[in-house]
């Protein structure tokens, strides 16, 4: 959230190595962390060394996890009282299927809170932005889960990057991030995914700025997005 301070994010209902610890706005686990299967509950703590204000409870999320199934935890919306969107946990469920020879998936997320309705585009270069493409989504609303596309991997010499333009506009750009390289594996290292990386699946959550004057990162000043790993490329080490 963009008008807070840090967080902890802690399953209660059992003993689990699954968490998110001292997490500031936008801070993420780029690729999944195993959690147990069945009905878990997740509560967000804030993260501080005072001992009354660790056990306010700022979130209490109940969910049903499926074994073997992927999911996308976003904690969303504004903090403060009065402001719109109102915070909210949401869990999102994950299919990322693969993407197909030389290909790789992208779908996106907007959890712009107090943004409006977004068109997206993926380009090759930071400055193909003087001619975009057509877009790949349009009219993405705050709190939209987009469907997986599969576009080709990156050459050596490009850089996939996902653009966002409020709707119906090609200016200005409101963000343009660039996707993870990624590196290739080889018979004894397993690839990291990214753009260069066949069989790589990745979201981009589009995020907001920081609110001035609020305990969030002074620092981000201009909308942006999160890059996440949804599906890993094949293994290519024993």
């Amino acid at each position: 959230m963009p008008d807070t301070a840090r967080m902890d994010f802690r399953v209660v209902d059992m003993v689990s190595q699954a968490g998110l610890f001292g997490a500031q706005f936008r801070d993420i686990t780029r690729f999944y962390v195993a959690i147990e299967a069945g009905t878990r509950r997740l509560r967000v703590f804030y993260d501080t060394t005072d001992v009354v204000i660790a056990q306010t409870v700022f979130s209490d999320t109940q969910y049903t996890y499926v074994q073997d199934q992927s999911y996308t935890f976003i904690e969303a919306g504004f903090a403060r009282t009065g402001s719109t969107p109102s915070r909210a946990a949401w869990i999102v469920s994950d299919n990322a299927a693969d993407p197909g020879a030389g290909n790789v998936g992208f779908r996106v997320i907007h959890a712009g809170a107090g943004l409006p309705n977004m068109d997206v585009f993926l380009i090759r270069h930071q400055a193909d932005t003087l001619a975009l493409p057509a877009p790949r989504a349009t009219n993405v609303a705050y709190g939209a889960v987009g469907t997986y596309i599969a576009v080709p991997v990156d050459t050596q010499t490009q850089t996939l990057r996902v653009v966002f333009t409020a709707t119906g506009t090609t200016t200005p750009i409101v963000a343009n991030v660039a996707l993870p390289a990624g590196t290739a594996g080889t018979p004894t290292t397993n690839p990291i995914a990214g753009a260069t990386v066949p069989g790589s699946v990745m979201s981009a959550v589009f995020v907001p700025r920081s609110v001035a004057g609020s305990k969030a990162p002074a620092g981000f000043t201009t909308p942006s997005a999160v890059i996440l790993v949804d599906k890993r490329p094949p293994d290519t080490a024993p």
